[in-house]
């Protein structure tokens, strides 16, 4: 047990090592902020904090029943998210995925919920993509067109699947024994296992996630078009043109100044309510 919470240990402190030497190279602080107002800056902290509300209780309904607390669960997404947000390529969900796994003593859990978090997260950038551009007319990038054929594949695969796992499992318990017959069978399960992990973190919970996570996206985008309103940019084609931008660099990893400050104040937030969050327990077991 002191060898996994070394090792534990020693992947977070390397990971966030990595994540803030990002942060210092990617972000110039208070320089990002120099073209808006205070009012402005007031506007995007409430909206930060909204957003990540949001997000937070949509995965924690996603770990519902899993045996965590709020104050660790409250600790681990702030230690996570900025990791999540900062790396590129998506990268940071594997150390996502290794947490949540650790805490709940099950890592197929935390790759199931982190890859269902980030699922129901993209069906909703992509809805609000497709509105985009129902309202605008523009050219969708090609990358949306890959998405929604994912999407529609997965889901089709899902649905699919418990008829091909009780079809292959017959015919197999039917066939003579041998090592390959061995091998499908255990690869068969393996599948098994993350289906029925999937439907435990989806049952009853998918539109919830879904509803969610479209109200954060309508959040940020709603601040985007206050701040653009604000700066005189009205309701035409230059303040879809905004919009679509900031939506596509969510998407791409090409931070806009919208999304950098976005960002900025994210990681900034994420260390507050870690640091008082943990400064309460200290305080609770003090008194115990």
């Amino acid at each position: 047990m002191k060898k996994n919470s070394f090792a534990y240990n020693l992947i977070n402190i390397v990971v966030l090592l990595l994540a803030a030497l990002i942060f210092f190279i990617n972000y110039e602080g208070l320089k990002d902020f120099r073209q808006i107002s205070e009012l402005q800056i007031l506007i995007i902290i409430a909206t930060v904090m909204l957003v990540h509300f949001l997000k937070a209780l949509r995965l924690y309904l996603a770990l519902y029943g899993a045996d965590i607390t709020p104050s660790t669960y409250a600790k681990t997404y702030c230690k996570v998210t900025p990791v999540s947000i900062l790396f590129p390529f998506k990268l940071g969900e594997f150390f996502r995925m290794y947490c949540y796994g650790h805490y709940t003593g099950n890592m197929l859990k935390g790759v199931v919920t982190v890859l269902m978090d980030r699922f129901m997260d993209t069906i909703a950038l992509v809805t609000m993509i497709i509105v985009m551009w129902l309202g605008s007319g523009e050219a969708i990038i090609p990358l949306v067109y890959l998405l929604l054929v994912f999407i529609v594949v997965f889901v089709l695969m899902f649905l699919v699947f418990p008829g091909l796992y009780s079809y292959w499992k017959k015919y197999l318990l039917r066939a003579d024994a041998s090592v390959r017959k061995l091998g499908a069978l255990k690869l068969l399960e393996a599948m098994n296992k993350v289906y029925l992990e999937i439907m435990n973190v989806s049952r009853g919970r998918g539109i919830i996630l879904y509803v969610l996570s479209l109200l954060a996206w309508v959040t940020e985008i709603g601040s985007v078009v206050i701040i653009a309103s604000m700066n005189g940019i009205r309701a035409d084609g230059s303040l879809t043109r905004k919009i679509s931008e900031y939506l596509e660099s969510a998407l791409m990893g090409n931070q806009t100044i919208e999304l950098k400050r976005f960002v900025l104040l994210s990681v900034v937030l994420m260390i507050v309510i870690y640091l008082f969050v943990k400064a309460f327990d200290v305080t609770k077991s003090e008194r115990k």
